[in-house]
C-alpha cells in the first residue's frame, strides 16, 4: 500500500510540476510586462489584454514544449518509454491526421449549418485575409505540437508507463480539457468541456494505435485551423479572426457553439464520437494485418 501511495504521489507530482513550470514562468513574465508597461505609460487596456496577445500565445506554447522535454529528460529518459516524436512514417501519419481533421471539422460545420445553427457569407480575398491564413497555419502548427507533446507525449506516456493505457487515455484527456478552463465561455454549457474531453480521447487513441504523436498533431492542427480560419468559428473561445467564411450565429448556443466555437456544439460531440470509433477500428485492423 505504501508503495502504491508513493507511486501515485510521484506521478501526480510530476504532472503538477510539468504544468507549474510554464504557468509560473508566464506569471513572472506577465508581472514583469505589466510593471514595464505601467512605468512607460502604456494604456491600461493594453496591459490587461496581454494574455490575449499573440506573443504570449507563442511564448506559452514554447514553454509547454520545453516543460515536456525537460521533465522527460530529467525523470523519464532512463525508463525508455517513448515520448512519441520519433516515429516511423511520421510524415505519412501526420498527413493522415491532417486530412482526418479537415474531414471531421468540415462534417461538424456542415451539420451545424444544415440544422440552422449558423449561416455563412464568403469573405473577399485580400491581403488581410491572406496574411491571416498564413498566421493561422503557423500558430496552429505550434499549438498542436505544444499541446500534443505535453498531454499525449509526456502526460499520457507517464501515466501509461505506471498505470496502463486505459488510465492514460482517460486521465490525459481530462487534463487536456482542464487546460482550457481559463478559455472564455468554457463552462457556459456542458458541451465545450465534453467536446474537449472527446477530442482528447480521439487524440489519445490515435497516439496509441498509430505508435506516435504525428497523427494527432496533424489532426489537431487542421481541426483548429479549419474551424477558425476557414469556417469562421471562434476556436475554443478565442477571438474571431479574418476567415474564408464569415459566420453568423443563429443559435441556440448548444447547436451553434456560441462564442466558444464549433467545439461548443452537440453536433461536434456526435462527430467526435464517430471519429473515435472510426480511428479505433481503422488502425486496430491495420495493426492486426502487420
Amino acid at each position: 500500500m505504501v508503495v502504491l501511495i508513493k507511486k501515485f504521489f510521484s506521478v501526480a507530482g510530476k504532472i503538477v510540476l510539468s504544468g507549474l513550470i510554464p504557468i509560473g514562468i508566464m506569471i513572472i513574465v506577465g508581472i514583469g510586462y505589466a510593471i514595464y508597461a505601467a512605468a512607460t505609460g502604456a494604456d491600461m487596456d493594453e496591459i490587461t489584454k496581454v494574455g490575449e496577445a499573440r506573443w504570449t500565445q507563442y511564448l506559452q506554447t514554447v514553454l509547454f514544449i520545453g516543460s515536456a522535454l525537460a521533465m522527460y529528460a530529467w525523470f523519464e529518459r532512463k525508463r525508455k518509454w517513448p515520448l512519441g516524436l520519433k516515429q516511423k512514417h511520421g510524415i505519412d501519419r501526420g498527413l493522415q491526421g491532417f486530412f482526418a481533421g479537415i474531414l471531421l471539422m468540415t462534417l461538424s460545420a456542415i451539420l451545424i449549418w444544415a440544422a440552422g445553427g449558423v449561416s455563412w457569407e464568403a469573405s473577399k480575398w485580400n491581403q488581410t485575409l491572406i496574411l491571416s491564413l498564413l498566421e493561422g497555419i503557423i500558430l496552429y502548427i505550434v499549438v498542436a505540437l505544444s499541446e500534443e507533446l505535453f498531454t499525449r507525449g509526456y502526460i499520457q506516456g507517464l501515466i501509461k508507463y505506471h498505470y496502463g493505457t486505459p488510465a492514460a487515455i482517460i486521465v490525459s484527456s481530462i487534463i487536456f480539457a482542464l487546460m482550457h478552463s481559463m478559455n472564455p465561455n468554457m463552462y457556459e454549457t456542458p458541451f465545450p468541456f465534453i467536446n474537449i474531453c472527446l477530442a482528447g480521447i480521439l487524440f489519445s487513441i490515435a497516439r496509441e494505435l498509430t505508435g506516435g504523436l504525428w497523427w494527432p498533431i496533424g489532426l489537431h492542427m487542421s481541426w483548429n485551423f479549419f474551424q477558425g480560419y476557414v469556417y469562421g468559428f471562434q476556436v475554443s473561445g478565442t477571438e474571431p479572426v479574418p476567415a474564408v467564411l464569415q459566420v453568423t450565429d443563429n443559435g441556440p448556443i448548444q447547436l451553434s457553439g456560441g462564442e466558444f466555437g464549433a467545439e461548443g456544439s452537440y453536433m461536434a460531440s456526435l462527430v467526435l464520437i464517430l471519429g473515435i470509433i472510426a480511428i479505433y477500428f481503422l488502425y486496430r485492423r491495420k495493426n492486426k494485418t502487420h
